[in-house]
């Protein structure tokens, strides 16, 4: 089913760029939730979206011939809802703020 547009809210800029990183490392997402599951059979219930990012990068840093992962850090709000709709047993592991609507500013975290 191709990605409907909401006309009420269009994406952001950020949204966008966020949707382009997806396509650009699809190997992202099941990395992430790969390290959350490892995670939670651990025992811990809800864990930093913040923290995966880093660990990936500093897990990252000798394959990609750089400084690791290079993603923005305004896209961990969306890889964390990402993940947890993507793979429901995830569902309230990450904690999220709620995004409120702003004129021209949908999709930032307040």
């Amino acid at each position: 089913m191709p990605h409907q547009i909401n006309t009420v809210n269009p994406p952001t800029k950020l949204e966008i760029s966020w949707n382009s990183c997806k396509m650009r490392n699809k190997w992202l997402l099941p990395k992430l939730a790969e390290m959350a599951f490892e995670l939670k059979k651990l025992g811990y219930e809800n864990y930093s979206i913040n923290s995966l990012f880093e660990a990936l990068r500093w897990e990252t840093r000798h394959s990609t011939d750089d400084c690791g992962l290079k993603v923005n850090n305004n896209y961990r709000a969306f890889a964390a809802r990402d993940l947890m709709e993507k793979y429901p047993s995830l569902k309230g592991f990450f904690r999220l703020r709620k995004q409120k609507p702003r004129p021209n500013n949908w999709g930032q975290i307040h």
